[in-house]
């Protein structure tokens, strides 16, 4: 199982850059043995969590939420959690010209977890991973932390478990939920896959927001700090601060069905999309080269169409919303 290399879109952002990445040199030195990776250890009984950030060296508001955590020294009640800055090497390579280009090194980090892409790692993204793998695989519960590359609403990931759904459906997320099956969602294997959130434990993936948005860091921090309460770790005395973005009175469950590739490069949507429009089966999504896509079954959303398509890459997510709203309460 190959992946690819990685690679990015230049279109030009609809939301401003806002927030600049932070110098993290004063965090490198962890206490683990592995730069930039903190186990903060209560002392006493209970879940062992791992929350990740930099998993593409971009998505800023996740290594702004565990900053927070650590300037605020922000220690669990119960158990131990594991905060890691994941890609940090491709972080560094941020330029404000080019926004994007810091998402990885070699290949998106976000595919390296299968076993094969760690037995000869040959690139700097499957290197790192093998250092983390032994903080995933002791974890109870993940939360890894991402952001999108234009202004789409937040929403939240995770493998379609019974643990899962009750866990998320408790985090009171008011935005959308997006479902799948192991192995079906993306090329490679995700660290939210990981066998060892498979039965038991939780993994999840938060989307926050635009990558460079104050309200996408405040969304990091917001959800990170709940997870926390929901896991009984987290001080009473621990404001939680609103979610970033106005909750979404129409957010729903999806579940994710297929992720379309580009075959050519004159693949195109019908319409400028932002995602989570929605299609009943046969309307026409796109044309790729003289090949008409439709939608393949009711209920159809786009989720997170790439605004500048590049052949043999992911262009969209196809997903099948099978709920009206979910718990606010």
């Amino acid at each position: 199982m190959s992946v690819p290399p990685c690679r990015f879109s230049i279109a030009e952002s609809d939301a401003p850059i806002e927030l600049l990445p932070r110098d993290l040199s004063a965090w490198q030195q962890g206490n683990c043995g592995v730069d930039y990776v903190h186990r903060l250890d209560s002392g006493h009984k209970g879940p062992e969590l791992v929350i990740q950030a930099l998993t593409h060296g971009n998505e800023i508001c996740g290594a702004n939420a565990l900053l927070w955590l650590l300037e605020n020294d922000i220690r669990p009640t119960k158990g131990a959690m594991t905060l890691i800055f994941a890609n940090v090497e491709a972080y560094k390579t941020f330029d404000p010209q080019r926004p994007f280009a810091s998402r990885c090194l070699n290949v998106d980090m976000n595919r390296v977890w299968h076993a094969s892409q760690l037995i000869q790692p040959d690139n700097h993204e499957a290197l790192r991973a093998i250092e983390l793998l032994p903080f995933i695989e002791n974890a109870d519960s993940l939360l890894d932390l991402h952001s999108t590359t234009f202004a789409v609403t937040p929403m939240l990931i995770y493998p379609d478990n019974a643990c899962n759904r009750q866990f998320a459906d408790r985090l009171a997320f008011p935005f959308p939920h997006l479902l799948y099956d192991l192995g079906s969602y993306h090329t490679g294997m995700l660290i939210s896959e990981h066998e060892r959130h498979s039965d038991g434990g939780f993994s999840l993936v938060a989307e926050c927001g635009q990558h460079f948005a104050k309200a996408t860091s405040q969304q990091a921090l917001s959800t990170t700090l709940r997870f926390l309460q929901l896991h009984g770790m987290l001080k009473d005395t621990i404001e939680l601060p609103d979610w970033g973005y106005s909750p979404d009175s129409d957010a729903g469950h999806y579940r994710i069905d297929r992720v379309l590739k580009a075959e050519s490069e004159k693949f195109r949507f019908v319409e400028l999309f932002k995602g989570f429009e929605q299609f009943d089966k046969g309307e026409l999504i796109a044309i790729d080269d003289q090949e008409l896509i439709a939608a393949p079954f009711d209920n159809c959303a786009l989720i997170m169409p790439a605004r500048v398509p590049i052949a043999g890459e992911e262009v969209v997510t196809l997903a099948e919303r099978i709920e009206t709203s979910v718990d606010k309460n």
